[in-house]
Formats: structure tokens, C-alpha cells, sequence
């Protein structure tokens, strides 16, 4: 090829990569604008903040995707757009990450964008039984909490079942300690409230009483103020992992031999009141959970606490049986021996009451 032509396919292919980098920035303000009415579409539908972020943040997603993949803009996108979406979110992440993140798209092109015929079809989600802490271990946890704050977050965590996001919504004014009820302004599913166990009331009013003063006005109400390092006296934002931090600390004290971070903490609490034969409707009602279904899905008993369970209650059977056997024995003699019962009706009671063996050595 000579020098010309090179400098010519050269110039084309410069050419046709600053008109496709025009095409993707162009592409991408116009989704940037989507997105800011698309925001204030979810306001209207959703009273959730939790659920407002996702559908944004997946969404977003969504369309730096097909801005940079398929180079189109929203009216161009077709049926099979969202299909290799779909089949690039299966081979990218996790099979449960993929049921929120493409019903996001779902409520996004059906709902937002009324076409319906580009819908995705979500899998659907796979439950995992996690290696969850036991009943030992939760209590080892919680012991290792060493200051208030640490106190309140195992004991919020373990008797309130709270999510690592809620944490840095909790408000002073909304514990009503004297109806139990620490109300939450947004809440992921179910109930807007959780039911103060006294366990927790005691950490509550424990904290408070060593909680540092904000440095914020506008902090004053909120219950978590960070008392050490450079965010001291300020409220943690909800973008930080404070949470997951300070349960790692305490984990990491406990001495345990795998990783324990807050999203564990809860289906270990749930998981252990099911052992503890909880009634599961009070599991529900405190995780706040819509139904009894997803409680459930929170319950990882394994083989070990299964083997356990049978364990403990066949120890505890032939103990009582031997109980009821010597009591009937008993008064079946004190009948004997008070004439209200005769030999005959006496031995044939001991036929029934007594094995074989026992019969032979007591009537020879």
C-alpha cells in the first residue's frame, strides 16, 4: 500500500472514531437527562429511598451499557438490546445480583418508557445456605462488644434485626421507649417499625449516656455520632462502611476462624430464633419482612444443628419414658399393698408395663 492510501484509511478511521466518541457523549447527556426525570418518576412511585437508589444506580448502568456497546439512544433500543444485556449480566454477576438488576430495567422500559415489548425475563433468585453463626457464636459476638456504641450496634443488629443501611437513619426521636418502638423514616419492605426489645432500650439508654455532642446542628437528632479519628463528633455518612468496620473489629475479637461481616449477623439471628422455636410470625413481624416467605429464606439451619436438634431430644425421651414406667410401677405396688388392687389384675399390668426379660426376673 502506498504512503497516500495509508494516510486516507488512516484519516477515515480517525474520522469514524471522533463521530463515534461524538455519538457516545452525545448519547450519554441525553441518558444523563433520562436519569434526572427518571428520579423524580421513582419519587412518585416509591416512598423508598433504598428502592429509588437501585432503580437509578441499575438503570444507569443500563444505559452507560448500551451507550457504549450499541451506540444508541433510548428510541433506537429493540428487543434484542435488552436481550444481550441480559446476557451480559448473567456472564458478569452473580445469579441473585441479576434478579433486582434487571427488574430494574424491567420497571424502567415497561413503566418509564411504556415499552412493554422490551421487557427481560429476570431468573429467578437461588437460595444459599450460608455457614451462619450459632447460637454460641452469637452470644461470643455480642460479649466482644466493648464500648456502648459497639453494644448497640451487636445488640441492634441481633434483637432488632436491623440492615446495615438503617443504622445511619436511626433518630433519637423516634425511639418511643415507653410503647417499644423505634420507628424508622424508610424501610426496605413490610413495617415502617421495629419492636424494642429490652435489651435494647438498655443499650439505647447506655449509649445515650456516653454519646459525644455533634458538631453539626443538624446532627443533634441523629442517634450514631462517630467518636474517634477525623470524623469525630460528626454523623457517619451513609455512603461508609462504619458498619461493616465496626463488625469486623468485633468479629475479629471473638476469634473466629472465617469472615463475618453485617449482612451474616441477621440471618444468624433469625436462623437461631427458629432453633430457639420462635414463633414465626414474631421473626417476621421484627425483620419487617411483607411475608413469611422471605423470613424463611433467612433460615440457614445446617446438618450440624439439625444432628443437634434430634440429639438433645432423643437424650431427653428415654429419660422421660423411665420417669412414666416407674410411676406407673409405683402405684401399681402402693395399689397392691393398700388392697384396692388383686395380685392377678397386678401382674397383668406388669405384662404390659415390664419387657420380657423384666417379667422373667420378677416373677420366677
Amino acid at each position: 500500500m502506498i504512503p497516500s492510501q495509508v494516510n486516507r484509511n488512516n484519516g477515515k478511521k480517525i474520522f469514524v472514531q471522533t463521530q463515534l466518541g461524538q455519538t457516545i457523549r452525545q448519547t450519554k447527556q441525553e441518558n444523563s437527562n433520562i436519569l434526572d426525570v427518571y428520579r423524580q418518576f421513582l419519587r412518585r412511585k416509591y416512598c423508598s429511598d433504598h428502592t429509588r437508589k437501585n432503580n437509578i444506580k441499575f438503570v444507569k448502568l443500563f444505559l452507560k451499557w448500551i451507550a457504549e456497546t450499541k451506540s444508541k439512544n433510548l428510541e433506537e433500543l429493540t428487543f434484542d438490546d435488552t436481550q444481550d444485556y441480559k446476557a451480559f449480566c448473567l456472564e458478569t454477576y452473580k445469579i441473585n445480583g441479576n434478579v433486582g438488576r434487571l427488574n430494574a430495567i424491567n420497571n424502567f422500559v415497561d413503566d418509564f418508557l411504556k415499552k412493554p415489548e422490551l421487557r427481560i425475563t429476570a431468573p429467578r433468585s437461588v437460595q444459599f445456605n450460608k455457614q451462619v453463626l450459632g447460637e454460641k457464636e452469637l452470644i461470643q459476638y455480642k460479649n466482644c462488644a466493648r464500648t456502648p456504641l459497639e453494644r448497640l450496634i451487636v445488640i441492634y443488629q441481633i434483637d432488632g434485626l436491623l440492615r446495615p443501611g438503617e443504622f445511619y437513619k436511626l433518630r433519637i426521636s423516634l425511639h418511643d421507649i415507653n410503647n417499644q418502638i423505634l420507628y424508622l423514616d424508610d424501610t426496605k419492605t413490610g413495617n415502617n417499625s421495629v419492636i424494642l426489645a429490652p435489651n435494647m432500650i438498655q443499650a439505647f439508654n447506655e449509649y445515650l449516656h456516653h454519646r459525644i455532642s455533634p458538631k453539626r446542628q443538624g446532627d443533634n437528632d441523629k442517634l450514631i455520632i462517630i467518636d474517634r479519628g477525623s470524623h469525630y463528633g460528626l454523623a457517619p455518612s451513609p455512603d461508609s462502611d462504619f458498619i461493616y468496620r465496626h463488625t469486623k473489629q468485633i468479629a475479629m475479637r471473638a476469634g473466629f476462624g472465617r469472615s463475618v461481616y453485617p449482612y451474616l449477623i441477621k440471618p444468624s439471628a433469625i436462623t437461631d430464633g427458629f432453633n430457639q422455636q420462635i414463633n414465626p410470625k414474631i421473626l417476621q413481624r421484627q425483620a419487617r419482612h411483607k411475608h413469611i416467605e422471605t423470613t424463611l429464606r433467612y433460615d440457614h439451619a445446617s446438618d450440624q444443628m439439625t444432628k443437634e436438634f434430634f440429639n438433645r431430644k432423643q437424650i431427653q425421651q428415654p429419660i422421660n419414658e423411665q420417669k412414666c414406667e416407674n410411676k406407673n410401677h409405683q402405684l401399681s405396688v402402693d395399689g397392691v399393698t393398700s388392697n384396692q388392687i388383686d395380685l392377678k389384675t397386678f401382674k397383668t399390668g406388669m405384662d404390659v408395663l415390664l419387657s420380657d426379660t423384666r417379667k422373667e426376673e420378677t416373677f420366677s
